[in-house]
This record gives C-alpha cells, structure tokens and sequence, in this order.
C-alpha cells in the first residue's frame, strides 16, 4: 500500500492529528551510516492519533524512548522509513 504521506509532509501532518514533537532528526545505521528513518520524538501519542498515523503511513514504525539522566520518563519515537526503504520488510 502506498503511503498517503511523504517525508516532507510528515511534521505538519503529525500537528493537524494535534501531535506536538519536540526533537526531530535522522536515524542512521551504525555500520553503514545509511539513513534509514525519519524520527519525530514525542511526549504521547493517543490509539486513535497512532491509527490514523498507520492508515496514512502504512511502514510508521512507534518506539520507546527514555533519557539516561531520568529512565521513568518515556517519550515515543515516530519512525518514519525514508522513501528509498517504503514497502520493505
């Protein structure tokens, strides 16, 4: 399935599903340096704003995230696959 969003959409459509982000960047591979997502790191993200984000993004990926400096506090990573690795898995 194709997805209804590019990368370059990705941060206002997360702000019109009422998403706020507050980091924002590149995953890579270690090995390889490839980039392999877009990430959006958010404070929560509700069932029904992860299912719209899947029905539009079909390859969104929704990780879990902690700083060493305070582990209870969890913050969730979107993953977005960068357009050269969509529809593979």
């Amino acid at each position: 399935m194709k997805a209804k969003v590019t990368n370059t959409m990705v941060g206002s459509f997360l702000y019109n599903l009422g998403i706020s982000y507050h980091e924002y960047g590149v995953l890579r591979c270690s090995k390889t340096k490839r980039k392999l997502y877009d990430f959006y790191k958010c404070d929560s993200v509700t069932s029904e704003q992860r299912a719209k984000i899947v029905e539009s993004i079909p390859d969104a990926e929704f990780k879990t995230a902690s700083p060493q400096y305070a582990p209870e506090l969890k913050r969730v990573l979107v993953c977005i696959p960068k357009a050269a690795l969509r529809g593979r898995k």
